[in-house]
């Protein structure tokens, strides 16, 4: 009797680790969040905490505060330009600056300064130019 359990044990075991370990992820991976739109992000802002990864197009560029600002892909596809657009994210970016017009991926965190939020970057990666 207790050999009978033993193996029963032992194959409800060998069944029961593969699922656990299908749920566990693996140490250090990280599971990446899905790429928002600008206005997405920006009308639902208090939803996203901690890292963030945001597309758009850039609409300004101001070298002397290391900023942009970023407007929604979809604004510039209906408008043409890139000043009409009724919301725009102003971000604060450490590398190079991209050009006005050039498509980018973010990826980084909302902060407050001055009572404002902004968007600090800690990753900027150019998708191409609009």
């Amino acid at each position: 009797m207790k050999r009978h359990l033993t193996l029963l044990y032992a194959a409800a075991l060998v069944m029961i680790i593969p699922l656990i370990l299908v749920k566990i992820p693996a140490a250090g991976s990280q599971t990446e969040s899905p790429v928002l739109g600008v206005q997405e992000f920006m009308k639902n802002v208090d939803r996203y905490r901690g890292k963030v990864r945001l597309e758009g197009v850039v609409s300004a560029v101001s070298p002397s505060d290391q900023a942009l600002s970023l407007i929604d892909i979809q604004e510039l596809k209906d408008c043409g330009v890139t000043t009409c657009a009724p919301l725009t994210l102003p971000v604060k970016w450490k590398g190079p600056l991209p050009a006005v017009r050039d498509v980018v991926q973010l990826e980084g965190e909302v902060r407050k300064s001055g009572g404002k939020l902004f968007f600090e970057a800690s990753r900027l990666q150019k998708k191409g130019s609009k």
